[in-house]
């Protein structure tokens, strides 16, 4: 099993170090240019070319003068905007950000198995590419790389993400509508001011706002197929001046989750039509704006019941596992509406582990780095 090659004796203490040294250092959106100069760095001690297709994003090739398409390998490099609230060590040295969703792991996943890819070359069968990719949190890195050609020659996808349900030395895989859309919204409410003791004057806007926050809701409970996931989810409400003030004016904002293009499509329309006759039921009026998100991301089913059969061999069968869909959303989405492509979820639950993804507490348990890895390597070597 490849998982099982000595090599990684080498490969995974220095994988780890990548890992730290990135998480001291993490980086927003798509400015990431330390960490963009790091994998650049590794990439030349191992003798793999690469370029810039983006400001930040890099591209390595393996095996260049193979013939036929190539295959993608990706990892995401960008941070939270996050105060970590662990006592590390390897702590971010920069406050109010963290890499809370893993994605340090993920680029040092990637960089370990091109390093046993590197020292297997002559076993490729095809070109590999290597993406690595900034703004994956916001504002989306996967779609300027594919405006500046990362798929141009390629075949299929591949990505790794971690999971803290699932324990380290574990991988899980998922088929069809694998992982949400995304959509969110600013909802602004205009009412009338006035005086906490004569209400009737006025329009209420916080009275307004939170018959919209209930009314919402029946979009999922009571028009939503409850097979087919819808989430709507209010974030934040802020309004108002005093205690003895009727507010004029309240903004929220929220995110709505679905997992088809239909569900979604219909969520949205719906959302901002019942804020609207809501507001206009009590005198006052709704604006919503929508920040349009990533879509559905459908991992291809015969590329991933291949994947299965490759993972399953090369890490043993007990260590691959079918996880089921996820709402949390991922721009590499937009490589899968491209070319078949599907995810590697990498288990990282561990001993210390108190708390997910996305959380200041996030402790991961490194030794899931070299199953995700070997898995990447495996996928390069037998696909």
């Amino acid at each position: 099993m490849v998982v099982d090659d000595p090599v990684w004796n080498a490969i995974e203490p220095w994988m780890i170090e990548i890992r730290r040294g990135i998480h001291r250092h993490p980086e927003l959106g798509l400015e990431t240019p330390e960490t963009a100069h790091r994998v650049e760095a590794v990439l030349d001690e191992l003798g793999i070319a690469h370029t810039r297709p983006i400001t930040n994003g890099v591209r390595g090739v393996l095996a260049a003068d193979r013939p036929g398409p190539a295959l993608l390998l990706r990892a995401d490099m960008d941070a939270l905007p996050i105060q970590e609230a662990n006592d590390l060590p390897f702590r971010s040295e920069i406050s109010d950000r963290m890499h809370a969703c893993g994605h340090d792991c993920h680029t040092a996943m990637l960089l370990g198995a091109a390093r046993y890819l590197q020292a297997h070359e002559a076993e490729l069968r095809r070109p590999v590419i290597l993406m690595f990719q900034p703004g994956e949190e916001g504002p989306g890195g996967a779609m300027p790389m594919i405006e500046a050609g990362i798929l141009n020659g390629v075949e299929a996808g591949v990505m790794v993400h971690i999971d803290s349900d699932l324990e380290a030395g574990v991988i899980g895989l998922r088929e069809g509508a694998a992982m949400g859309s995304c959509d969110d919204f600013r909802l602004t409410v205009h009412g009338r001011g006035g005086h906490g003791s004569t209400p009737h004057q006025g329009v209420d806007a916080i009275f307004v706002a939170t018959a919209i926050v209930q009314a919402i809701q029946a979009v999922v409970s009571r028009e939503q197929d409850a097979f087919d996931p819808l989430v709507v989810s209010v974030g934040t409400i802020h309004g108002g001046y005093r205690e003895n003030v009727i507010a004029d004016r309240v903004e929220m904002t929220g995110t709505i989750r679905a997992m088809s293009r239909a569900a979604r499509e219909r969520a949205v329309r719906r959302v901002g039509e019942v804020a609207d006759g809501m507001a206009r039921t009590y005198g006052a009026r709704a604006e919503f704006v929508l920040d349009a998100g990533y879509p559905v991301f459908m991992a291809d089913v015969p590329w991933t019941q291949r994947a299965r059969h490759i993972l399953t061999e090369a890490l043993g069968p007990e260590a691959v596992r079918d996880v089921p869909p996820t709402l949390g959303v991922e721009d590499f989405a937009y490589v899968a509406e491209r070319i078949p492509a599907f995810c590697i979820v990498v288990g990282i639950a561990g001993p210390q582990l108190t708390t997910g993804l996305h959380s200041a507490g996030l402790m991961v348990d490194e030794r899931g780095l070299k199953t995700g890895a070997a898995a990447l390597a495996a996928m390069a070597l037998r696909s």
